[in-house]
């Protein structure tokens, strides 16, 4: 009878194993749509995935938009001046050896060590600001980013979590959990 007793402690861990990676599922994926109880809607639905599928189209757009924005702005509190700042920054402290030649005067190593660093500054500001834009607007991103909208079928995505995530975690919670259980099982008998 103390052993019938001590398997409780086995289903129970396999019980809350199989409990834990469900409810990851159900927070991902379950419901599909808004849910509502009379006028009010239900929070949480629809399931997580499923809500940032606009959340993320909205982001690439506003990231693609403030990007070319900032291409165009050459103020210093701009994003890409301040990418520009720190390419010239970390190319100075890259150059800092120049200064160790011997044999050159003080005045050539110090307009080396700089004309370097401005080249290397003035290429990443030629490419940031002149060539990701001119690929942006040649290759038409904003309508990739329509079309992935589109294409973007979450419930094909949920299948592959299925097939290829929840499956191996559930295998993976549940053996975690059964040797879990079996041990508090084990403890169960030897104290009782």
């Amino acid at each position: 009878m103390v052993f019938l007793y001590s398997l409780i402690f086995l289903a129970y861990n396999l019980f809350v194993g199989f409990l834990l990676v469900f409810i990851i599922k159900v927070f991902l994926f379950i419901p599909r749509e808004k849910l509502y109880i009379g006028s009010k809607k239900v929070p949480f639905t629809p399931g997580f995935a499923f809500r940032k599928k606009d959340w993320l189209i909205q982001k690439l757009s506003s990231f693609l938009s403030d990007f070319l924005h900032d291409c165009k702005n050459e103020k210093d509190e701009s994003m890409i001046s301040k990418w520009e700042l720190e390419v010239f920054k970390k190319t100075w402290d890259k150059l800092e050896s120049i200064e160790n030649i011997k044999f050159v005067p003080r005045a050539v190593k110090e307009k080396i060590h700089y004309f370097c660093s401005v080249l290397v500054y003035e290429i990443v500001k030629q490419f940031l600001r002149s060539f990701i834009p001119y690929l942006i607007e040649n290759y038409k991103v904003s309508k990739y980013i329509d079309v992935f909208s589109q294409k973007l079928d979450m419930n094909m995505i949920c299948g592959y979590f299925n097939k290829y995530v929840f499956k191996y975690m559930m295998l993976f919670s549940l053996a975690i959990h059964f040797l879990i259980g079996l041990g508090n099982m084990i403890v169960f008998l030897i104290i009782h």
